[in-house]
């Protein structure tokens, strides 16, 4: 072909070739659909956190990074995913409606506002599977005058309380939190007020504060970590070591994705040896250039311990997909019509959250 003389490519030849491409895609693909199949098991509710960097129309729109992402979600009852873009929730819900088509089951998600100061701006969603899993109220932390200069994070923590109906711990909450890199110092350490806000909100110690926290490598430094009080007070267990490697790139070993829980609080439900972070590129054998498109970072992971009594327990699903958050005095009111439909732990408890919530409405 450079030697002076063009090759006469047979059309025989470019069906084959054609051919042997899409038959070396379906059979990566199919590899790790089988290679998935046999990760899922698991002794509890799997839950992970996950960077999945600028998620837009344009990775649902890429058939390879879908599947890849289908793959990785579907290891999961309930995943925080952080850097989600779209205005109008499209790519989310496109997603998510995906994921129920490869699994059969029912996964629902519940969406923050867009959350930012500038033109820049990112959502928290949170997917989770709707037959034993149920959002029961949600705010976003107030965290001062936005327009004031004087608010602590860019982007405010999403904070929703769930119902499980499988796990020995019936109920919890989960914070989501994406630090500015700049500002991860003071928005790491305030996290320890956001800790506290969601307990008096929800009187519950069961809160797990997952995401990316940028709190390693150039970010959050040891000389930093004395003036964290999340890190420095006794209560708090930071599950993902310092040492560990949460991000994609070949130059970069930081633990920026963390889990922290306190000892009084989900410690003693998380199953032993399941907090880890999920390489996928290792676990499917992706080229690197592959695995930066779906993300910089990689899932981190753990299970709460399953209840041995509610085996096959199942919740009715909704046919809509998408909750938005909404302002809290709506919230209040969508939360009571949710708990009153939900099987509880007895009529009491239905009418001590009614009594919380209405006082939350006045």
């Amino acid at each position: 072909m450079f030697g002076g003389k063009w090759k006469t490519l047979s059309w025989d030849y470019c069906v084959e070739e054609c051919f042997v491409h899409r038959f070396t895609t379906m059979a990566l693909l199919l590899l790790m659909v089988l290679i998935g199949c046999f990760m899922q098991g698991s002794q509890g509710l799997k839950i992970s956190a996950f960077n999945i960097q600028r998620f837009d129309q344009s990775k649902v729109n890429d058939p390879v990074t879908l599947d890849i992402l289908i793959q990785i979600l579907q290891r999961y009852d309930l995943i925080t995913i952080e850097e989600v873009m779209d205005a109008d929730n499209s790519a989310i819900t496109e997603l998510v409606r995906e994921l129920n088509r490869s699994t059969k089951l029912h996964y629902n998600y519940i969406i923050s506002d867009h959350l930012g100061r500038s033109s820049y701006r990112e959502k928290y969603a949170f997917v989770y599977n709707e037959n034993i899993l149920k959002p029961m109220a949600w705010y976003h932390f107030d965290d001062g005058c936005e327009k004031c200069g004087t608010d602590t994070f860019i982007r405010e923590p999403f904070i929703v309380h769930f119902h499980s109906l499988t796990t020995i711990v019936k109920d919890f909450v989960l914070v989501a939190i994406h630090t500015s890199p700049s500002y991860a110092i003071r928005e790491v350490d305030a996290l320890y007020d956001v800790w506290a806000d969601a307990r008096n909100h929800f009187n519950t110690e069961n809160i797990l504060i997952l995401g990316d926290y940028n709190a390693a490598c150039r970010y959050v430094t040891d000389s930093d970590w004395p003036h964290i009080r999340l890190r420095q007070h006794k209560n708090f267990h930071w599950l993902i070591d310092d040492a560990i490697d949460t991000t994609v790139s070949k130059y970069t070993h930081c633990a920026y994705d963390r889990f922290v829980v306190t000892t009084k609080g989900l410690l003693k439900t998380i199953v032993p040896g399941s907090v880890k972070t999920f390489n996928f590129q290792e676990a499917y054998g992706l080229p690197y250039y592959t695995v930066k498109e779906v993300s910089d970072h990689y899932p981190i992971e753990l299970e709460l311990e399953n209840d041995p009594n509610t085996v096959g327990a199942k919740y009715g699903t909704e046919s809509s997909i998408g909750i938005n958050a909404v302002p809290n005095i709506m919230i209040a009111v969508l939360t009571m019509e949710i708990i009153v439909k939900v099987p509880c732990d007895g009529s009491e408890k239905v009418a001590r959250s009614h009594e919380s919530l209405t006082k939350n409405i006045e």
